[in-house]
């Protein structure tokens, strides 16, 4: 379901009538034909997602989730009403923006189908638990500070859309809080770095070029130039779910990431665009060995070393280089 035909259908839903004392009440239609999961709107003319999970049974009902603009009510106890249908009885699990802002009610609407297609036709509640989780955490990140430059993801989520194979792309992208690595799985690593300068020049860190023993680093380097008629971070990651479609929760993954780094900066960012052709013509990979660093050992109390490597004069690495790698660089070519 495309954008506009999701905010026409929830315009459409009338306010229910107040519930009983023993169960709230909806109305909603379902999603899409295929989908089990219904579109509602409550007494307060919230948008929702309804994710029918069956009766509580054995395990314990969870306490709701409240976010400032999220709430997740489990295992709710709904009355609901569609147009020429009898009203309805059911337990189920409600994802409800309480937002006052029209921009976040509409970005929540907008994400419903990508949220109902990773969780399936399945009301298992270990995987409706960690799409949920996602949400969750995407919808803390709106009102955090950003946590990095827009430039550096832009140039992230360019490698995964131009990667041979983005779901290990994705799989292997920022896979444990704090890693040095933009990529990592296995003995390879992927770092990547963008800049506006030609000739190329980059920021590093000590730890960065100095990868574990055993392991391979390829640093991947763009050149980014800011154009109105470019491409954003969520132009680009349409472009990627295009590539993903049989694979939603790797989209709700890489979603969740985008908002991890931009916090409360999403909507500008919108307007943030870099020319993609020119960004990919600059596109090399580069083996860490070749990159001017700063030797080691480094002089007693010396620490936190960062400094700026000149790529004139490097050669980037061959495809062929790549025939004999691991999975990582496979995915890239």
């Amino acid at each position: 379901m495309k954008e506009p035909e999701i905010f026409k259908l929830f315009e459409s839903l009338p306010i229910p009538q107040p519930g009983s004392a023993s169960s709230c009440s909806f109305t909603a239609l379902p999603l899409s034909v295929r989908s089990s999961h219904k579109l509602g709107k409550d007494e307060g003319n919230c948008p929702c997602l309804l994710i029918a999970t069956g009766t509580a049974g054995k395990n314990p009902t969870r306490v709701p989730l409240v976010l400032e603009n999220l709430a997740v009510l489990f295992d709710l106890r709904c009355q609901i009403s569609s147009p020429g249908v009898a009203t309805q009885t059911g337990t189920f699990t409600v994802l409800k923006c309480v937002a006052a802002d029209a921009a976040v009610r509409s970005y929540f609407l907008s994400l419903l189908p990508g949220i109902s297609a990773a969780i399936g036709q399945t009301n298992e509640r270990s995987k409706v638990a960690a799409v949920i989780e996602d949400l969750v955490e995407l919808f803390r990140a709106l009102g955090a500070p950003p946590k990095n430059e827009i430039q550096g993801l832009w140039g992230e989520l360019l490698i995964i859309h131009e990667s041979k194979d983005p779901i290990a792309l994705t799989a292997a992208w920022r896979s444990q809080t704090g890693d040095c690595y933009d990529f990592n799985k296995g003995t390879e690593r992927i770092e990547v770095k963008t800049t506006t300068q030609k000739p190329r020049k980059h920021h590093f860190t000590l730890d960065q070029l100095n990868p574990p023993t055993g392991t391979r680093l390829l640093v991947a380097s763009v050149i980014v130039q800011r154009s109105g008629a470019g491409q954003s971070v969520f132009e680009l990651l349409a472009a990627i779910r295009q590539r993903t479609l049989r694979h939603p929760q790797v989209h709700l993954r890489i979603l969740r990431q985008l908002h991890d780094t931009l916090g409360n900066s999403w909507q500008s960012a919108r307007n943030v665009r870099f020319d993609y052709e020119a960004a990919v013509a600059s596109l090399h990979y580069y083996d860490s060995d070749q990159i001017p660093k700063v030797v080691l050992p480094l002089p007693e109390g010396v620490s936190q070393v960062s400094f700026v490597s000149d790529f004139r004069g490097l050669t980037p690495a061959s495809r062929k280089s790549f025939t004999n790698s691991g999975a990582l660089f496979r995915a890239l070519f």
